[in-house]
């Protein structure tokens, strides 16, 4: 009963009480507590152990694109090196930070609702469904992914448009998209949307206050320019352009994939099947004919085109990897928070919401989407267990390599990497060898010229050069798990 009652304030309180700071507040419990477990495994994915990583090196002064290699741009290596450099380099509290980041992403697409629809509920339920969208399935928004930093700037974007009417607006829509951008580059298909909306709005309504759409244009372009002209402009100025160039100009048009209309089918599926809840909400808002209030005419043909720009961008890359859906899950959240709409509703619907049973299955919900994640903590942490026992053994010169075993160790045990390369594919991987103009064999030499104390092996070392220079030059010390071994250098004895 207890529970019960707390979850009909927080009902009350959410329909009654449309103050930002209790909003925002509602919002950081949810995204907390529907994470909260996935806060303690220290991989849930490779790549984001290569953003930390890079971001802790950055921090030590290396130089992105010349000291290690990534093909992102700089955004959320900066993003992350700031999250480090203020509030430490623990994975509980950096994770507990994106949890956040998620909130305050939720809070700005409900400002933004709110200021397009005027109904409150319609935009506490945007935000909560983004929220659930992007804290439900590992690879749809559980790891720490691009995606989830350049939301906030896209719907920071849409949120200017909408808030400002003056033909300023457009510089700093386009410098927030900017920014995203400079994170990642399929932000420009969000924009380009918002851009063409708000343009061919205004035009129809004749309200284009007497500067031309070309001028408008002009602001929207320097704005979303100058966060990435200023990297070209320090890579240039300390003389890393080369390496700048080569990887953000040159590397992602070596990275070919063959669009494959029947794989990407499948992908679209999987991801409405796993959130389909989510999705009758959203559908229903844009075909269902008696939702007639203007303003929501208005929400739904600029979901639709956001939407389409959207998939078109995750289409466009050609694979099937689940976080390049939480592009798509802000114009689905927006609009799928339509279905809530006060005025509009149908009459099924308010009685269901004000009803015992609606409020248990938003418990149920949340419990469940919760419990999810169990799994994190109940699974054998190998990597921390690793770095637990190497810790005590290494001093601050000692070099050590991971191999093709997780490199979240060099994070835990605050070591740099002996290779530029830090994602443990990047000199295995045939495709990523191409892309990036990888000399493999010189990569190996200058890792064993390094000497590393210790090297990790899972199973069997892929790439002869390494098997070879590991079985003449290193001995066995651990078996962890039963297919992850720890070698010592032959000549370093234990005292």
């Amino acid at each position: 009963m207890l529970i019960f009652s707390v979850f009909s304030c927080f009902r009350v309180s959410v329909a009654k009480n449309q103050n930002p700071a209790f909003i925002l507040l509602i919002y950081c419990v949810l995204a907390v507590f529907l994470r909260f477990f996935s806060f303690f495994p220290s991989v849930i994915d490779h790549d984001e152990s290569t953003y930390l990583e890079i971001a802790r090196m950055l921090l030590n002064g290396k130089t992105l694109y010349v000291d290690m290699v990534d093909i992102k741009p700089p955004g959320i290596f900066l993003i992350l090196a700031g999250f480090q450099s203020v509030f430490s380099y623990s994975l509980f509290v950096i994770r507990l930070l994106v949890a956040i980041w998620i909130a305050l992403t939720s809070f700005i697409l409900y400002l933004s609702a709110r200021v397009l629809l005027s109904d409150g509920r319609a935009a506490v339920a945007s935000g909560i469904i983004y929220i659930f969208f992007i804290s439900t399935w590992s690879f749809y928004g559980i790891s720490i992914t691009p995606e989830i930093f350049f939301n906030i700037f896209t719907i920071s974007a849409l949120f200017v448009l909408i808030k400002n009417k003056k033909p300023v607006r457009y510089f700093w829509a386009g410098l927030f998209a900017g920014i995203g951008f400079f994170i990642k580059y399929l932000v420009l298909f969000d924009f380009t949307a918002f851009v063409l909306f708000f343009l061919v709005l205004e035009i129809r309504k004749l309200k284009l206050g007497g500067i031309p759409v070309f001028f408008r244009l002009v602001f929207a372009g320097i704005g979303f320019l100058i966060p990435f002209m200023m990297a070209n402009l320090w890579y240039y100025l300390n003389g890393h352009f080369d390496a700048f160039y080569n990887i953000t100009y040159l590397a992602p048009s070596k990275y070919p994939s063959e669009f494959d209309p029947w794989k990407m089918l499948k992908f679209l599926l999987d991801f409405h099947l796993r959130f389909l809840p989510l999705f009758i909400f959203y559908y229903y808002a844009l075909f269902h004919r008696g939702f007639s209030n203007s303003s929501l005419k208005t929400t739904r043909n600029l979901g639709i085109l956001w939407s389409l720009m959207a998939l078109v961008a995750v289409l466009l890359a050609g694979k099937t990897f689940g976080h390049y859906m939480i592009q798509l899950m802000l114009p689905v959240s927006l609009v799928a928070g339509v279905f809530f709409f006060n005025r509009e509703a149908p009459s099924r619907l308010e009685r269901f919401l004000h009803s015992k049973i609606a409020l248990v299955a938003f418990m149920v919900l949340i419990l469940g989407v919760s419990a999810m994640k169990i799994e994190y903590i109940l699974k054998k942490d190998v990597p921390r267990e690793i770095a637990a026992y190497l810790e005590p053994k290494l001093k601050t010169e000692d070099v050590i390599y991971t191999g093709n075993y997780h490199h979240i160790i060099y994070y835990l045990l605050k070591k740099d990497s002996p290779t530029k390369y830090v994602h443990r594919s990047l000199l295995t991987a045939e495709h990523h060898i191409h892309a990036l103009d990888i000399d493999a064999e010189r990569e190996f030499q200058q890792i064993m010229a390094q000497r590393p104390v210790y090297i990790i092996v899972k199973k069997e070392y892929p790439v002869k050069t390494m098997q070879d220079f590991i079985r003449e030059n290193y001995k066995f010390e651990k078996e962890f798990d039963g297919e992850v071994f720890l070698f010592k250098r032959k000549e370093i004895e234990n005292p």
